[in-house]
């Protein structure tokens, strides 16, 4: 079966993919909404939900091989370790790690790198990341350290300038810190092309990728991409607010980060500061779950069973990545027949291209500002976007903008979202 059969299955069960997520129609308060704000943070699904609920009232706190509760919640821990290692495809359980959230995980991996940067080192950021891969870098070893802090260059089609990347690279340069896509213009970053030029620059240099904005609409593989460290959120996945850390076992045994004395001086428990939340793991793996229920529902269409769960994760992932190329698509077409007088998307444009980018649109309306433009999606549509930088140094530092406005789609939206979305920002330029 090709991939086509996939994506009518997926048309067809769209339904009930949206029937999974409770707020998907309104808001807690009762509002009519359509959520067009995922970047920022998705709509739990409903199996998240429940888990979350569900171990609040159960759970142990502490992990054991004793008594059946402390069992449980050690086994709790196992489980969640080696479902994200299958997403991401990572070697070892051991070698995820969570966190209070993805900027805490890399502020925290950022100072545990004292064992291998030294002052002589420079580093290298990207004017497209979101500024939790940015800041990390900058205060520790830049302000801290002093050390250089190199800035690669975001091109006018809204896309990493790869050649002034490289450029910046030389023996010195101890870590490069790149995202999987832009958070602001919804770029992708083409890693498994751009890391093999990155070693070639540099023997020893560290490669830190952050993979929040990308990990829901698309599989991630670390060992194919071969970086060395990658993070990303539960709540931008259809889950709880929290980190996911992963690093190269090698590398995790040299790094130093904050504990405790009488915590264990191993991976990955050296780098979780504290007990950790079982209400949210046990959260982050109803999101996962969720991602394996949608699988079986596709795997109809190609008529043969998935065993293995990292390839039902890669096999649905991929097609998520198909339906939104189709959500991109009709958005990218509708945009081409707006004014382009007033109306300006900044990132990739052209719908012949839409491989290049997730389903996230940074968007100007002349003679309005943000604020305007939301409120009336608001109040005259129920359209949901976001205004303000989003933490986005594509917006902040590139476009030189304190705000601007952003939609950003996910498998959960309809082809009739996109369509509409469009007929309304048409409407506010009549």
């Amino acid at each position: 079966m090709t991939q086509g059969s996939v994506l009518d299955r997926f048309l067809e069960i769209h339904s009930n993919i949206r029937s999974r997520f409770p707020q998907m129609e309104r808001d807690v308060h009762g509002n009519e909404r359509t959520y067009l704000n995922s970047a920022a943070g998705t709509i739990m699904v409903d199996l998240a939900i429940h888990a979350l609920a569900d171990k609040a009232r159960s759970s142990n706190p502490q992990p054991g091989n004793i008594d059946p509760a402390e069992i449980a919640t050690d086994l709790l821990h196992r489980h969640v370790r080696q479902f994200v290692a299958d997403f991401i495809h990572a070697g070892k359980p051991e070698e995820i790690s969570f966190h209070s959230s993805t900027t805490h995980a890399l502020f925290n991996l950022a100072y545990s790198l004292r064992t291998i940067l030294t002052r002589e080192n420079n580093l290298v950021v990207t004017d497209l990341d979101h500024m939790a891969n940015i800041s990390p870098w900058e205060d520790i070893w830049g302000l801290e350290n002093d050390c250089q802090i190199r800035r690669a260059r975001v091109n006018d089609k809204g896309c990493l300038d790869v050649d002034h990347l490289l450029s910046l690279i030389d023996e010195k340069t101890g870590l490069v810190a790149v995202t999987m896509a832009s958070n602001g213009f919804g770029s992708v970053v083409p890693l498994k092309e751009i890391i093999p030029l990155l070693r070639r620059k540099s023997r020893t240099c560290l490669i830190c990728v952050d993979a929040v904005h990308h990990a829901l609409h698309g599989p991630i593989d670390v060992q194919e991409m071969d970086c060395d460290f990658l993070a990303f959120s539960g709540y931008k996945l259809f889950g709880p607010m929290l980190g996911v850390l992963w690093g190269r076992e090698d590398l995790l045994r040299r790094l130093r980060p904050y504990r405790v004395e009488t915590n264990k001086d191993e991976s990955p428990y050296k780098f979780e500061q504290g007990t950790l939340n079982n209400a949210v793991l046990a959260s982050l793996e109803g999101a996962l779950e969720y991602l394996l229920w949608l699988g079986d529902e596709l795997a109809i269409s190609v008529k043969q069973e998935i065993p293995m769960r990292g390839d039902k994760l890669r096999f649905v992932m991929n097609a998520i990545a198909e339906y939104e190329g189709k959500l991109s698509r009709l958005i990218l077409e509708g945009f081409q027949r707006l004014d382009r007088d007033k109306f300006r998307c900044y990132g990739i444009t052209d719908p012949q291209r839409i491989h290049e980018r997730d389903p996230t649109f940074s968007f100007e309306i002349s003679g309005r500002s943000p604020k305007e433009i939301k409120k009336y999606l608001w109040e005259e549509y129920g359209f949901q976007i976001a205004d303000g930088n989003h933490y986005s140094a594509a917006i902040y530092r590139h476009l030189g903008r304190g705000s601007m406005c952003r939609a950003s789609f996910a498998h959960y939206d309809t082809l009739q979202t996109a369509k509409s979305f469009v007929e309304a920002l048409q409407s506010l330029l009549s």
